[in-house]
Parts: C-alpha cells; sequence; structure tokens
C-alpha cells in the first residue's frame, strides 16, 4: 500500500505539472546598489517556501499565486507569479541604517526576556517538508554531494525530539584512490541542534541594524572553552515577541590550539579548525509560533595523512536545510535514525523525481563535479566512485 501510493502521487505530480495547475518561477536575485548575487533569500507564500543558493538563484512552485521575498535587512517584495515572470533578475534594496536606534546601556533586562521566552515562541509539535544538501570539498574541490527529501516532526516533549522521513535522495562521491580518507558527516540531531551561550556567562552588544523592528545582539562568551577557543556570534531579535529571527554561531576563534585527534588504526591525525552555524526562524500563521525556516552548518577539517602520503587535506563541510512548506500537524513514518551519519543513508535515486523537482537547483559548481564524475567513473584503478545514481 506505501509503494502503491508513493506511485500514485508521482503519477498525480508529473499530471498537475503537465497541466500547469502548479505554478512554478525560476529567477535570480541580486543586492540592489552592489549588484552581487544574495544567498539565503526567503521566497514563501501560505503554503510554500524556498531560498536562494549561493549564485542567487532560486525555482519556486506553488499552486498559490502570491509570492512573498524576504531576506532581514532589505525591503520585502509582495508580487505575483505573473509579474515575476517577467524579469529574470530580481534586485531587492537595503534597507536605511536607523542609527539613533542602538541602545548602549544594560542589556541584561531586555536579554533576560529573550532567553525566557526562547521556550515559548517555538512550536512545540510540527511537521515540515524540507531538502538537504551536502557538500564536502578537499582542497576546494568538491568530492561529495547529497541531496534529501524528507520530512521532520519536530517534537519538544519526546525525548527524540527529532524524526525523519526520507523520502528521495540522490548521492555521490569522488575519491582519488591514492587520498581517499573515510570521514563522518554530522546526523540530523547536530544539524539542528540551537546551540545558544549562556546568559550569565556571555557579554552581549547590541549594534546598528537597518531595519527599525528588530535589534541585532552580538555576543561573545566571557571564558574560553576546554580547547581554548572563544565562542562568538549574533542574535536577530524581533522587537515585539522577543522571538530569535536569526541566530549565527562561530565556536573556534584560534584553531591553532586545537590538538589533534588520531584516526583510529590509520595513522591519520585531523582536527576541526572551522565550526559556524547559521539558523533563520519564521512565524507560522497558523501555529503563530516560530519553527526553522533554514540551516546551515559549515565545517572545515584539517587531516595531516599518514608517513606514505606526506600530504596535508582540508577537508569543507557545507550542510543546507531549508522547509518547502508551513508546518502542519501530518504524521510522518520515520526512517532514518536522527543521531546517525546522513552520507550513510541509503535510499534508491528516483530519476523521474529529480528531473520534475526544481527546488533545489545546481550551481554551476556541482554541474562541473557531476561532469567530473561521469568523466572518470570507468577509471577504477584511480577513482572510487559511491553513490546511488
Amino acid at each position: 500500500m506505501r509503494l502503491f501510493l508513493s506511485s500514485l502521487f508521482c503519477i498525480l505530480f508529473v499530471c498537475f505539472s503537465m497541466q500547469s495547475q502548479s505554478l512554478r518561477t525560476s529567477n535570480v536575485i541580486f543586492d540592489k546598489l552592489t549588484k552581487q548575487p544574495l544567498e539565503n533569500v526567503t521566497i514563501f507564500n501560505e503554503k510554500d517556501n524556498s531560498i536562494t543558493n549561493a549564485e542567487g538563484f532560486f525555482s519556486f512552485v506553488s499552486e498559490n499565486n502570491a509570492i512573498n521575498i524576504n531576506l532581514l535587512g532589505y525591503v520585502p517584495i509582495k508580487t505575483t507569479f505573473e509579474e515575476i515572470k517577467k524579469q529574470d533578475t530580481i534586485f531587492i534594496e537595503s534597507k536605511v541604517f536607523e542609527l539613533n536606534e542602538v541602545f548602549v546601556g544594560n542589556l541584561e533586562p531586555f536579554m533576560k526576556k529573550v532567553y525566557d521566552k526562547m521556550g515559548e515562541n517555538p512550536i512545540p509539535n510540527y511537521t515540515s517538508d524540507f531538502f538537504l544538501r551536502n557538500v564536502l570539498k578537499n582542497d576546494n574541490t568538491i568530492v561529495k554531494l547529497q541531496d534529501v527529501y524528507g520530512k521532520r516532526n519536530r517534537n519538544n516533549i519526546e525525548k527524540n525530539s527529532t524524526k525523519i522521513e526520507i523520502l528521495n535522495m540522490r548521492k555521490v562521491s569522488l575519491f582519488e584512490k591514492k587520498y581517499r580518507v573515510e570521514l563522518k558527516f554530522p546526523d540530523f540531531n547536530e544539524l539542528f541542534t540551537t546551540t545558544v551561550p549562556l546568559r550569565d556567562k556571555c557579554t552581549f552588544k547590541e549594534v546598528a541594524y537597518n531595519d527599525s523592528n528588530y535589534k541585532k545582539i552580538e555576543f561573545e562568551a566571557n571564558e574560553k572553552d576546554g580547547w581554548g577557543q572563544t565562542m562568538r556570534g549574533y542574535f536577530i531579535i524581533k522587537r515585539q515577541d522577543y522571538a530569535v529571527i536569526e541566530l549565527k554561531i562561530e565556536m573556534i576563534d584560534n584553531p591553532e590550539t586545537i590538538p589533534y585527534k588520531e584516526i583510529m588504526l590509520s595513522g591519520i591525525k585531523n582536527r576541526t579548525i572551522k565550526y559556524n552555524k547559521f539558523m533563520q526562524f519564521n512565524k507560522s500563521e497558523s501555529f503563530n509560533k516560530y519553527y526553522l525556516s533554514n540551516a546551515k552548518l559549515e565545517a572545515e577539517l584539517e587531516v595531516l595523512g599518514e608517513k606514505k602520503i606526506e600530504k596535508t587535506f582540508y577537508y569543507k563541510l557545507v550542510m543546507n536545510y531549508f522547509s518547502t512548506n508551513s508546518p502542519t500537524n501530518e504524521q510522518i513514518k520515520s526512517n532514518f535514525p536522527s543521531d546517525k551519519d546522513i552520507f550513510k543513508a541509503k535510499f534508491p535515486y528516483s530519476e523521474n523525481f529529480w528531473n520534475n523537482q526544481n527546488q533545489l537547483p545546481l550551481t554551476n559548481e556541482l554541474k562541473d563535479f557531476l561532469n567530473r564524475v561521469s568523466e572518470n567513473k570507468e577509471k577504477e584503478k584511480e577513482f572510487e566512485v559511491i553513490g546511488n545514481f
């Protein structure tokens, strides 16, 4: 029955697309002043969400004609599919800084309210569809790509608060065999964990922000952690209800003091030299509370090769997650543990799905990587290719 329903859904989806019952658009968004592409711009309406990639490109699919374009610090745009299709490139304008809004006094009372609201503002139990893209680079060359489409249930009451149902996945890796190093991806729990500094262990400072509806508060830990690192970051907080709308955390500020760890029985040593996390939260109209709309985890690993290799590698991991619809009360059928290495997931590749979806467009860099995979997949002595498509 499950397979039958999944097949029926795919058939219906294709039919709807062919009959143009779903509206579609693909555009690129630039800063009006700098003419640079903008990443993490949200495109949404009451039902569906999308987001721009590193090149400012996005695709949006919805049965609702309305389109909202929003990026904190910029003037929001309200438009429609008919209007947006008239322009390939969309320019959005940065808001004017309001320097007189900066508060230089004691932030403790304000931040106490923010921290008190952290338990009240989020939706306690909800489900949302999502896309997740994981990209691993070795010395700035892509070696792994994984795209995941699925459903996530978040329930703060349960001990295991995150449940994942993977619906479609594509992944591939390309390594030169002589430089092959086994690495572990973070799990879903690590990706979704909202790490915030202890209020009484940090120094807070308000800085200028070009939207009077929000405050931007920078923070810095008063003490170094066990690895000699000072955590830094910022909150963007909605003044009206003290909700955290955006959070950026940098865990490492002095990587040279971090000790190496040896990979068991390999002679290879490694250490994490960068670990940043970025999160944004939107307010659901139906729940009247907030949910995680998108997240980005960036990590960099320095790897010292064994004596035979005598080479230092720098691996860079970027994980990009975004919710594709508004939260619902839907029940999901969990089929992948939230505490397992995400790249270890094994699900079949659906050519029909990935050829028809257009909310997760490939960047030019990713297209080049897939071309390299195709060109080298037969060179089994030199390269190791692992994937499901």
